[in-house]
């Protein structure tokens, strides 16, 4: 009797139960409300509607900047980059002026999935980004975008690669079609065959192996979005797949399961481009020099070499003022052709800025290198500030930037030192071109029915003690510790995200649990003793001990 008052008046029951949750995250890349809550309002989007009404949702806040890396790694260490020392999908060195796609290996901390290892939770990691090389994880982990092309190495245990090709799985839609065909049916089709197969990934895993924590990342979203946001037509069709994929999954999951839906980033139109390259050139911040080789074919590179790429014949458009025939040449046509025959030389430039990868990337670096001293620093710096936070719309007069920061105003960590020196949103409707066209004026319309990051994404919970109709904001550091909360699981206190605690129902064992915070060397412990085990039993197998 004694014994199970004391169980009652601890918890312990109530733990017991949260151990047999299960937690599946479904990320939407790029997915937002403002595409979501028009299509359902239209009567489209059954399972998103469903979603809502039985859910806690709301927006969620990205990281600055709003791109796919650094935001994925930060929802996976509920960190911020600061604290893992990715800004991009690209590591540049200013001394060599070279640049690295960068790797799973270049996250340093641990993930969710790591934590839960720790106490024999399994996850199941489907296409998270910045995942390869795969980690030896507690599970299964597929890694996702930045995968090299054609490689057979990016699963764990490599055996599942066996069971993924059966399946025909796909890591990311063929960039051919995505680079030349984005204007045409096949595109879409195209994105709609990689839906279906990550879907039937997602079924086969989550039935066929064991799983405590499972995440999968449906990519479509983010890249109908980039090509044809203006075209609602084939958003629709993209949203829709999705929406049955949804209801696939739901439908197929346990019933102690708790889903997050969420994105990374948000996105919104891109009517004019703001050709920051020739601003900062102008400026004299940054330095042109011709491209040493193309990336492309023979073809292009003789192309290249001849000077006949897509920036010369705009610029001829624009001497007999016909640029506005630009709209009406065909992608086919447009995408064969090198984008320019130039590229900003990192290593001389005084500043450089983020879109080497993404125009979605709205940040700019200051080369130290080429810096005297701290004071000189801090003088280019305030004064680039100045400069790009007054900068207006020549036709229309309004300042181009919605909001500007000092990199210690967002960051903060030991890779400090790494981070862009001054990150800025630009105002909804602007995005950055990531052409080297020193010809075209610095801000001109778009003509491409393209969209551009935001920095609201979505976020839903969803299941067992979730609350139903809860309006929430939240931020993408936020996901990982509520995580570790729903699991009962300890929170390293150097995580910047907090739990969400209005999304539980207050009279179960969630809401009522109090987050317990520990000191990161908790885990650091635990990963000690986990090596040392491992080192143990491979010496017992090799029959040393």
């Amino acid at each position: 009797m004694m014994y199970r008052l004391y169980k009652s008046m601890c918890g312990i029951k109530e733990r017991r139960i949260t151990f047999q949750t299960k937690v599946i995250i479904i990320g939407l890349d790029g997915a937002t409300w403002d595409i979501i809550l028009p299509f359902i309002k239209d009567g489209k989007l059954p399972t998103f509607k469903r979603l809502l009404e039985e859910s806690s949702w709301g927006i969620l806040k990205s990281t600055l900047p709003p791109v796919t890396v650094p935001a994925w790694p930060s929802f996976a260490t509920g960190k911020n980059p600061a604290k893992f020392g990715v800004y991009n999908f690209l590591i540049v060195d200013t001394k060599t002026g070279k640049v690295r796609i960068v790797r799973s290996t270049d996250i340093k901390p641990k993930k969710i999935w790591n934590y839960l290892g720790f106490f024999g939770k399994k996850s199941i990691i489907l296409n998270h980004p910045v995942t390869y090389p795969p980690e030896k994880i507690d599970g299964i982990m597929v890694s996702g975008m930045l995968t090299p092309p054609g490689s057979d190495d990016y699963t764990h245990p490599p055996e599942i690669l066996e069971e993924l090709e059966k399946l025909g799985y796909i890591i990311e839609p063929d960039s051919e079609i995505v680079q030349r065909k984005w204007d045409s049916e096949e595109f879409v089709q195209e994105l709609i065959k990689t839906i279906r197969k990550r879907t039937e990934a997602t079924i086969y895993f989550m039935k066929n192996y064991p799983w405590d924590l499972f995440f999968v990342l449906f990519r479509a979203t983010d890249v109908v979005q980039h090509k044809q946001f203006q075209n609602k037509r084939k958003l629709l069709e993209i949203y829709e797949e999705i929406d049955k994929s949804l209801a696939t999954i739901i439908k197929s999951i346990p019933k102690n399961t708790i889903v997050i839906l969420m994105s990374d980033h948000g996105f919104c139109e891109f009517k004019k481009q703001f050709n920051i390259t020739t601003w900062l050139y102008n400026a004299g911040y940054v330095k042109i020099k011709r491209k040493e080789k193309s990336s492309g074919d023979a073809k292009t590179s003789i192309l290249m070499k001849l000077g006949i790429t897509q920036t010369s014949i705009l610029r001829i458009l624009r001497s007999l003022h016909l640029d506005w025939i630009r709209k009406y040449i065909p992608v086919a046509f447009k995408s064969k052709l090198p984008a320019s025959s130039v590229e900003i030389d990192l290593k001389e430039s005084l500043v450089y800025p983020g879109i080497l990868f993404t125009g979605a990337s709205q940040y700019l670096s200051i080369n130290r290198d080429k810096v005297h001293d701290e004071i000189e620093y801090k003088k280019i710096r305030d004064e680039l500030i100045n400069k790009l936070s007054n900068f207006k719309d020549p036709e229309t007069g309004e300042r181009v930037v919605e909001a500007i920061y000092k990199k210690e105003e967002v960051y903060s960590g030991p890779y400090l030192d790494k981070a862009p020196d001054i990150i800025f949103l630009l105002k909804k409707g602007y995005g950055l071109s990531t052409y080297v066209d020193l010809s075209a004026p610095v801000i001109e319309e778009n003509p491409s029915p393209f969209g551009t990051h935001h920095i609201d994404g979505i976020f839903l919970a969803y299941g067992p003690g979730i609350k139903k109709g809860q309006r929430i904001d939240a931020k993408i550091y936020d996901i990982a510790p509520t995580i570790l909360h729903i699991f009962g699981l300890p929170i390293p206190n150097d995580m910047d995200g907090q739990v969400l605690m209005e999304i539980f129902e207050e009279d179960l064992e969630f809401a009522k649990r109090k987050p317990k915070y520990v000191d990161p060397s908790y885990y650091d412990k635990k990963s000690e003793r986990e090596r040392l085990k491992k080192a143990i039993k491979n010496l017992k197998l090799k029959g040393k001990i």
